[in-house]
């Protein structure tokens, strides 16, 4: 779920509720209109987070190069402007004054000006406050908070937002600093609907749980339509999608509908996708409990990056995925596109259902999403072995690409070996810890969603799949529409596990930890009708955890044993009918282990080409 906001500042909460009331214009580039925002103050101020702002000014340390690579007509700057503000009540409204303020630096140290709205009250009652407001969007190709190709994208903070405002939050020399130093970047949920009026040749995606079809007339009048927009449960935000190139694809008679909202040429893959999202869906509800929404929106956005994403009831997949799902071969990006699609749904469940901390725990939203749709992708897919190409046919395209790219593995070679490279590049670091902690900020993106994968898949294999999926269920079930912490969590998987997993947490989440695990045969001994083969194990690193060891014998004659790990080497013996041929430790890689060369004696080796 990608995401940039501000870290110690926590938007939105739950109790507020949000009515909108805007207009979008593509050619204008501008969402403008106002909000009425119905809350129960905590003092004599309200403030309000202008998201927009955060990029109304050029990065001055990026290069033109890569300025020129987001911005393809030059720098656009986006920004919310504030026309005013009012106190609406009994029919009436009154105008109050307001003030903009800065943040302190924290992810940027550029373009912090103005960045808050400061609403003075003329008392702490519970009140409506209606903001007038203007954002401008530039076109930019980065897939959100822009337009790129004639599609408006927006997901978070288009509209002022509101800070909680039962915190302390302090006023220092026209800069708002937030109640603490580890205040934690979240996204509480709160009620929003919303009228979003649009010209009448543009189709308008919107993450909500009802939305009407607005009908279009084509005399003089009917050049805009606006849509109603409403939720049944609580939502962290109303993301948006809008363009006049736009088709629509539904599956209405769902439990749960489906909608594509898909460019020219691609409805075979709208319609391929929606399918996917069927049998995600099916899955998530059985392993992780009811959908959170009330129906599912699918968005193909025109970034070629490969960047998908996610909001409440709606996730956007890259362009990439629809253009390229056949290049090569028909169907070569099938399980790819699904895999990603399997991820972005999972963001309902863990990251937009249950919050989270974005900024020091962000491991409860993507960890738990490249978990939960890894194990969905396994389940169908298989675990070892070939699985991310599907290379049926005997063509010659079709062998080649199977020489080449056909021995790929989702979680191996997408998941495990760039850990792998990361660990021996020198760039891990601890899971859990605040974006100003991170010493290796590219590699962010391996550590969280990669390593946080595995970790994950540890924790899984210690306590048992199948009680590790009952606390993500019990998790989510709790916590839906809340914030979730890591410390929550934790409490929530020793209960279904009945055992203290403080040092687990510690050392995969909250420390610096990796861990190699070896194995070598020492010696082989014939007696009579048995063999008896010794080997070696040992751990550098790590914690102690118990870990397999298989004997492979032939196909289908396997003789497994789990050693404790508790001391870094130890000796078994595996005692067998048939002579040993290769003995493997952690066979099924429930661990991270950072080089799984010497997982095998002899080493394992296969032949990728031919």
């Amino acid at each position: 779920m990608a995401m940039v906001l501000l870290v110690g500042l926590s938007v939105a909460v739950l109790g507020a509720s949000y009515d909108i009331s805007v207009k979008i214009n593509l050619d204008e580039q501008t969402i403008s209109g106002y909000e009425d925002v119905t809350c129960e103050p905590g003092g004599s101020h309200l403030y309000f987070l202008l998201l927009a702002n955060l990029n109304r000014e050029q990065n001055p340390y990026g290069s033109q190069r890569s300025i020129d690579s987001t911005y393809p007509s030059g720098f656009e700057p986006s920004s919310t402007t504030i026309d005013s503000v009012e106190i609406v009540q009994s029919g009436s409204s009154d105008a109050v004054t307001f003030r903009l303020l800065s943040i302190p630096p924290a992810w940027q140290t550029y373009s912090l000006d103005e960045t808050v709205l400061a609403v003075d009250l003329p008392s702490n009652a519970p009140l409506t406050l209606r903001i007038h407001f203007t954002t401008s969007v530039p076109r930019m190709i980065s897939g959100d908070q822009g337009i790129d190709q004639g599609v408006l994208t927006w997901r978070f903070g288009w509209n002022p937002l509101l800070l909680p405002p039962d915190q302390a939050w302090k006023e220092e020399d026209g800069t708002l600093q937030p109640p603490s130093d580890d205040f934690p970047l979240e996204i509480p949920a709160a009620d929003y609907s919303a009228q979003i009026t649009v010209p009448a040749d543009v189709l308008l995606a919107c993450g909500s749980d009802n939305s009407d079809t607005p009908s279009v007339s084509d005399d003089e009048e009917g050049k805009e339509v606006t849509y109603h927009i409403s939720n049944d449960a609580p939502a962290r935000t109303l993301a948006i999608a809008a363009s006049k190139n736009y088709k629509r694809f539904t599956l209405d008679e769902l439990s749960v509908p489906i909608e594509v909202y898909y460019l020219p040429g691609h409805e075979e893959t709208a319609r391929l996708f929606a399918t996917y999202a069927i049998d995600i869906l099916k899955d998530y509800v059985k392993r992780y409990g009811p959908y959170p929404r009330a129906r599912l929106t699918i968005v193909e956005n025109p970034n070629q990056q490969g960047l998908s994403m996610a909001a409440d009831g709606i996730v956007w997949l890259s362009d990439l995925f629809f253009s390229h799902r056949n290049v090569t071969l028909p169907g070569i990006l099938n399980r790819l596109s699904e895999f990603v699609l399997a991820h972005e749904i999972a963001h309902q469940w863990w990251g937009i259902g249950v919050g989270v901390d974005l900024n020091a725990e962000n491991w409860l939203s993507e960890g738990m999403a490249q978990y939960l749709s890894i194990t969905y992708f396994e389940e169908k897919y298989g675990e070892f072995g070939p699985n991310l190409f599907d290379t049926e046919g005997n063509g010659l395209l079709e062998n080649f690409v199977t020489s080449q790219f056909g021995f790929m593995n989702l979680r191996e070679h997408q998941v495990e070996l760039p850990y792998i490279e990361q660990v021996m590049r020198g760039f891990d670091e601890a899971i859990i810890k605040p974006q100003k902690d991170v010493k290796y900020d590219n590699a962010t993106a391996v550590r969280l969603y990669d390593k946080g994968y595995l970790v994950a898949r540890a924790i899984a294999s210690t306590i048992g799949k199948d009680v590790f999926q009952e606390g993500l269920h019990d998790s989510a079930t709790e916590y839906m529409h809340k914030q979730i912490t890591l410390a929550e969590y934790q409490k929530a998987m020793e209960k279904a596990s009945g055992q203290s997993l403080s040092a687990l947490f510690d050392a995969w989440l909250r420390d610096e930890t990796t861990v190699d695990y070896s194995v070598k045969i020492l010696s082989r001994k014939r007696d009579a009708d048995k063999h008896e083969t010794t080997v070696q194990v040992t751990r550098d690193g790590g914690m102690a955890q118990p870990v397999i060891i298989e004997a492979f014998m032939g196909k289908d004659k396997t003789l497994r044993k789990e050693w404790d790990g508790k001391e870094n080497a130890s000796t078994l013996t595996f005692t067998t009918v048939d002579r040993v041929n290769r003995v493997t430790i952690d066979p099924d890689h429930l661990l991270p282990d950072r080089d799984r060369l010497n997982n095998n004696d002899p080493i394992k080796f296969f032949t990728v080409t031919s």
